[in-house]
């Protein structure tokens, strides 16, 4: 791989995450959560739940779906500034805290900080082995057309692989299909997580759009339902939904002859599509081959499942890169996932990760 470029570039909401373990289920039915749910909320509301766990031990942590992967990617690779961030970023200590952690990550980030807007942030309430996401957007819920700049594209058009969540994609659209053009111009490969079956509420059609567009989908079961109905499927049978979606190959976003992608194993999958689901086994399919099942590894213990989802996809990225086979690249994920929910909050081991052929042995 070349050391000299970043190999991965990722949009998303960077927020600052507060982790907080419940003794019991209260503050989660006072106020209407469900455990392993996500939802976003006003200011208002957000300050009313920080209010009710105020007396919680707390432990704050860099956070945002995409910014946990790369931050977890970089752990992984070994590699300084391997990956770089893309994200609107409020002007406050907050904001500065959560931009010098993550260049300690080995991140290069390249965020918009927006004057007069807070940095976005969530609560994560670890109930058991569950977690719920309460979210407070702020200044990650804005980057404009403009905020992607012509430096910002250059880079990006040197990369291999761009990693789009869902969460970005609901407030930023017009941004989201300039990059898909950018990626079309230079091979670029396109990864996007649906992140978020409330999403499809507001956005359903949208994203089965933007679905068609992209080389690899990713996402847990109940994403991939809303998925289905929004593209007025019927079935509910994941697998049939995972073919159905691989088969339908990838569609072109304008009129000229895009470059092939740069990622040989990709070239040859087309278009992937992985489904995640907790413990059950990842359900993986690929245009023209059936669809194949992996199981997680278990961990020795568990601490906070926050980040399993975005550290999986650290390692499926990571496969992909390496040039391991789809199989490989599952498994990579599963190893990451495996590590990070042994930690509070996403948040990258002090210990050395394995290499994939340390990884593969686990699986024997």
């Amino acid at each position: 791989m070349d050391k000299t470029l970043p190999l991965i570039s990722a949009f998303g909401n960077p927020l600052w995450d507060v982790c907080i373990s419940l003794p019991d289920n209260s503050v989660l039915s006072e106020f209407g959560l469900a455990d392993d749910s996500s939802k976003e909320v006003t200011a208002a509301e957000y300050e009313s739940l920080l209010q009710a766990v105020q007396g919680y031990t707390k432990e704050g942590c860099p956070g945002g779906a995409a910014l946990n992967t790369l931050r977890v990617f970089q752990w992984l690779n070994r590699v300084p500034n391997s990956s770089v961030y893309l994200g609107g970023l409020g002007n406050d200590d907050i904001g500065k805290q959560l931009a010098y952690l993550v260049d300690q990550a080995g991140v290069s980030a390249r965020f918009k900080v927006h004057e007069g807007l807070l940095t976005g942030s969530a609560i994560c309430l670890i109930h058991g082995n569950f977690r719920t996401l309460v979210a407070h957007l702020g200044a990650a819920d804005v980057y404009r057309p403009q905020d992607f700049t012509e430096e910002d594209k250059l880079i990006v058009s040197k990369v291999k692989l761009v990693y789009i969540e869902n969460f970005f994609f609901s407030h930023s659209p017009d941004v989201v299909w300039e990059i898909l053009r950018l990626c079309e111009a230079y091979g670029i490969a396109i990864v996007f997580n649906l992140s978020g079956s409330y999403l499809f509420e507001k956005h359903g059609k949208d994203i089965a759009l933007l679905v068609k567009h992209v080389n690899v989908v990713i996402g847990n079961d109940s994403e991939y339902l809303a998925l289905a109905k929004s593209c007025g499927w019927t079935s509910d049978d994941t697998k049939e939904i995972a073919s159905k979606i691989a088969n339908n190959g990838i569609q072109s976003v304008s009129s000229i002859p895009k470059q092939a992608i740069k990622l040989k194993n990709l070239l040859q999958w087309q278009k992937v599509v992985v489904i995640t689901r907790g413990q059950k086994p990842i359900i993986c399919a690929s245009q023209g081959h059936p669809e194949f099942e992996t199981q997680v590894l278990q961990p020795k213990f568990v601490k906070d499942t926050t980040g399993a989802g975005d550290a999986f996809v650290a390692g499926f990225l990571m496969g992909i890169l390496k040039n391991c086979t789809l199989k490989e690249c599952v498994q990579f994920g599963c190893y990451s996932a495996r590590e990070i929910i042994q930690q509070i909050g996403c948040s990258p081991p002090n210990y050395t990760s394995l290499d994939i052929e340390e990884v593969k042995m686990e699986f024997v």
